[in-house]
């Protein structure tokens, strides 16, 4: 029987051990998880440690690297056509399903003595079915989806289905077709559970389809070796071919089912790494990183009277010192841009094109002046400002306040509202609040994905020109690296929002681990794991 490569994975949340040097280790990294393992299926993985194993057994057409940018994967290298409507991606030919002895014996029962363990196109094209099928829809900009799935709900003959934009050109070039562009096509296929599935192995298995490790084959750098109540085993995949290399010759999940115990054992030793929430950081680890899952600034809720107003906005955020403002405990790092430095593909690196710096001057006269202006041109004798702000930060902001009192006397009165963190969401939804310190939460984390989260709540801000500038926008890449740059700085110059730190949902905690880093990907967090020294 002919040996296997395995699949890719997406949904929710991926992790992804690897190391980005070609030495290899027979250590064992633990890590401990809270939820248990109940499903192998990429497609379907949900939970810390189902998606961990995702990621690190199956490997899609692309993946983020150590630097939280969007590389290749399965894919050796890709093409965009001038219309950015057709991707063209080259397959990494010598990629390979992983088929353990025990999934032998359970094809050799299900009639597959012969089984084609090498990965093309096909495979990759029925992955993006499935993917469509269960009911996804990120990538209905490919031609024909909707087409398809209103014949396949009144059509069982598969030959009789209209065909999408998906094509084998040969049996390692794949191209995708949109109907309309995507700028985000490429971090979707990264973070999407859209990695390839043997159709063959899929339709034999039917009910048992990784259901358990016999059932499983993987074309990451990794395969599911045990899964028992309490603990799984992934070892490293002898067949694998990829780029990633990976130093641990297995890791160890220890699903504990209480986070508290996580973290006492964590303390004790026994977890090289394990997950806890930002906010319960623990001081001593010789490695610790965090995932940006959010950039904290000044947001103006540009919905309310007062927060449309532009004078406004500038008038109030130009008289700021930042500097006064300490960053929180709950913080990853401070912000001085809109988009991350790792919200990237390849070598596109927005800093570098234009960077929106923040070059706020104390200019006191001018921001009295333009205030003056603008109560004479409304009428009014005053304005008031409703605040919302995090209690961490609620010092610092009356330090902020009590500076404009002096400044403004009583032509701008403020309401202040404080709130704590874990109902960031409710502020967020009401938005009673002209100005707050809020997130912004990309649905998508590149530049185009966090750029266009500030028509959305916290801020709800468009014009014409952002507008413009979104319609220019052809796909997240290196062309359109300068324009995002553009966007952003536009946003800050308009006193929308201003970036201050950056701050994450999850925190990975590594103690006597080198290399430990999480880069989040949105519905995917790759996991690439640092190594222990050997015993000696």
């Amino acid at each position: 029987m002919k040996r296997i490569i395995s699949l890719i994975l997406i949904v929710t949340t991926l992790f992804m051990l690897c190391s980005c040097t070609n030495t290899e280790s027979n250590t064992q990294l633990t890590m401990g998880i809270f939820d248990s393992i109940d499903n192998l299926d990429p497609l379907s993985a949900n939970g810390d440690g189902e998606r961990i194993i995702a990621a690190n057994c199956f490997e899609g057409l692309l993946r983020f690297d150590s630097k939280g940018k969007i590389d290749l994967g399965g894919a050796t290298a890709y093409s965009v056509s001038n219309d950015n409507l057709v991707y063209t991606f080259k397959l990494n030919p010598s990629a390979k399903w992983y088929v353990s002895k025990a999934t032998e014996t359970v094809l050799t029962d299900v009639g597959l003595t012969e089984f084609e363990n090498k990965i093309t196109a096909e495979d990759y094209i029925f992955g993006i079915k499935r993917f469509i099928e269960s009911g996804y829809t990120q990538l209905n900009s490919i031609k024909g989806v909707k087409e398809y799935l209103t014949a396949k709900e009144n059509e069982d003959d598969a030959e009789k289905l209209p065909q999408i934009g998906v094509a084998a050109i040969d049996d390692y070039t794949l191209q995708i077709t949109l109907t309309q562009k995507d700028p985000d096509l490429l971090y979707k296929l990264a973070t999407l559970p859209v990695y390839p599935c043997e159709q063959i192995f899929f339709e034999s298995l039917d009910s048992i389809y990784y259901s358990n490790p016999s059932t499983l084959i993987s074309n990451g750098p990794y395969f599911v070796s045990t899964v028992e109540e309490t603990e799984t085993t992934l070892q490293r995949n002898p067949d694998y071919t990829g780029k990633l290399q990976v130093q641990n010759k297995s890791l160890l999940l220890y699903n504990t089912g209480k986070r508290n115990a996580m973290e006492s054992r964590f303390t004790e030793g026994k977890y090289d790494v394990y997950l806890t929430p930002c906010t319960s950081r623990i001081e001593g680890n010789t490695t610790s990183y965090t995932s940006i899952d959010s950039v904290w600034g000044f947001a103006f809720n540009c919905k309310t009277s007062v927060g449309s107003v532009a004078e406004i906005r500038n008038i109030l955020l130009s008289t700021i010192d930042y500097s006064k403002i300490e960053t929180p405990a709950f913080a990853t790092g401070k912000a001085d841009r809109i988009i991350p430095n790792n919200y990237t593909i390849g070598d596109a690196n927005y800093a570098d094109f234009s960077p929106a710096k923040l070059t706020y001057a104390k200019n006191a006269k001018a921001a009295q002046a333009n205030l003056e202006v603008l109560l004479s041109r409304t009428g009014k004798e005053a304005y008031t400002i409703e605040i919302s702000v995090p209690a961490p930060l609620n010092k610092d902001l009356q330090t902020i306040i009590e500076a404009w009192q002096v400044l403004f006397e009583d032509k701008i009165l403020f309401d202040t509202r404080i709130y704590d963190l874990e109902d960031v969401d409710k502020i967020v939804s009401e938005g009673k609040y002209d100005l707050a310190i809020l997130p912004i939460r990309p649905t998508s984390k590149t530049a185009f994905g966090m750029l266009d989260a500030i028509s959305g709540a916290p801020c709800n801000y468009t014009d014409k020109k952002m507008k413009a500038f979104k319609n220019q926008l052809k796909t997240t890449n290196e062309e359109n690296a300068a324009l995002c740059g553009v966007m952003e700085k536009h946003i800050v110059d308009s006193g929308v929002f201003v970036p201050l730190f950056f701050a994450s949902n999850d925190l990975y905690l590594g103690k006597g681990v080198k290399g430990v880093y999480l880069a989040n990907g949105g519905n995917q967090i790759y996991f690439h794991s640092g190594t222990k020294p050997e015993a000696q």
